[in-house]
């Protein structure tokens, strides 16, 4: 316990100074996934701030799904500016949804019809991606987990109702940078999106109290993966994530 708390002080350190971390102090990295969660939990402790969303990721090869909680001082409406002193830049188009019920960790699992049922809108979203550590892209993926799945923000746009959407699952996107406009066309990453919400209620249940207890709360915002990959901006460029039928978000590094 005492290189997780270790480990989760050298990435807030690194996130309020914006000072890279190169590597972790007495050997406290990260070995396992479960290592990885539990230095999100400890940040998520040892900061005391309001859960108000969640990212999630679908499983591959070598991984299985991954998650990690947003706070409120993450969460921005669209129109919004990020600090130009952020190192990467990234963004990735997203779609994410707010729940209009709990779902409790307690409460056993949920499957993907169940979550549906509880959803109440949809939104564009887009995630703005950093990484407290030295090199990009990470070296390993735990250490990418551990750091909150490298999210800086979560920015999203206007809400409409998951029953009057027209194109869903299937909207034509668009990602533009400055400039340069490309097609945001990889779908839900994982396929079904309600069913990774559906993992991570259940994944809920095996962390730290502070989670456990808490589970998905309504009003939680979840957002579900990049169509786009992971594309990089300049200081000042307009960044605009376009869904038809759903909507759009903007940011700008400024």
């Amino acid at each position: 316990m005492e290189k997780v708390k270790l480990a989760a002080e050298a990435l807030i350190k690194a996130r309020e100074t914006n000072q890279p971390l190169v590597d972790f102090p007495d050997d406290s990295a990260p070995k396992s996934i479960a290592e990885a969660f539990a230095i999100q939990d400890e940040i998520l402790t040892s900061r005391g701030a309001e859960i108000v969303a969640w990212k999630v990721g679908p499983s591959s090869k070598e991984f299985p799904p991954t998650c990690a909680a947003i706070t409120r001082e993450n969460l921005y409406t669209s129109p919004t500016q990020l600090s130009k002193s952020l190192r990467l830049k990234a963004v990735e188009c997203e779609v994410a949804f707010r729940l209009a019920v709990d779902l409790p960790a307690d409460e056993g699992t949920y499957n993907s019809s169940e979550v549906k049922a509880g959803i109440g809108t949809a939104m564009v979203a887009i995630e703005a991606v950093e990484t407290r550590y030295h090199e990009w892209p990470v070296k390993d993926p735990i250490w990418a987990l551990a750091d909150s799945q490298s999210n800086e923000a979560l920015i999203v746009g206007g809400e409409i109702e998951l029953d009057k959407l027209e194109h869903f699952p299937d909207f034509h996107a668009s990602l533009t940078i400055g400039k340069k406009v490309k097609a945001a066309d990889k779908g839900f990453p994982g396929g079904d999106p309600f069913a990774l919400i559906a993992w991570l209620a259940g994944h809920l249940s095996e962390r730290y109290p502070l989670l456990s207890k808490r589970g998905l709360k309504k009003g939680d915002i979840i957002t579900t993966g990049s169509w786009n990959g992971v594309d990089f901006a300049n200081s000042q460029e307009k960044i605009s994530a376009v869904f038809e039928g759903l909507g759009q978000a903007e940011l700008e590094y400024s």
